[in-house]
């Protein structure tokens, strides 16, 4: 039985100081659409799930995104699930694949170009 690695990303790992996305290799960026795509659908997932106070959990959605679109060498045809889940301050996404044992965590994605959360300036 093969045992695959979490894919633990923070965001800010592919953008510079202001934001942009950095200059990624082709693999790199293939990645990166992949994860800035769970960001877009959870984040607006949330925004249309909104409860006051917000909760600690948001229910697990299917991600409009094939496993294989990670890389072109994987067969898996599973669908992505991802979920918005607070850990003290850090709001983190966790996804996972349905079929195969590939899952990740995204951090820092807020405030991101990605993010499509309203936010309150205080």
């Amino acid at each position: 039985m093969t045992k695959r690695m979490a894919l633990k990303v923070d965001l800010r790992q592919f953008l510079d100081e202001k934001g942009n996305v950095l200059v990624l290799t082709e693999q790199a960026n293939k990645v990166f659409k992949f994860l800035t795509k769970i960001v877009l659908l959870v984040s607006q997932e949330a925004v249309s799930q909104a409860s006051f106070p917000p909760t600690i959990e948001q229910a697990i959605i299917e991600v409009d995104l094939k496993c294989n679109t990670r890389a072109d060498a994987l067969s898996c045809r599973g669908k992505i699930e991802a979920s918005r889940n607070l850990f003290g301050t850090i709001s983190m996404i966790e996804w996972h694949c349905d079929t195969c044992k590939a899952a990740g965590t995204i951090s820092h994605w807020q405030g991101s170009l990605w993010d499509k959360q309203k936010h309150t300036i205080h």
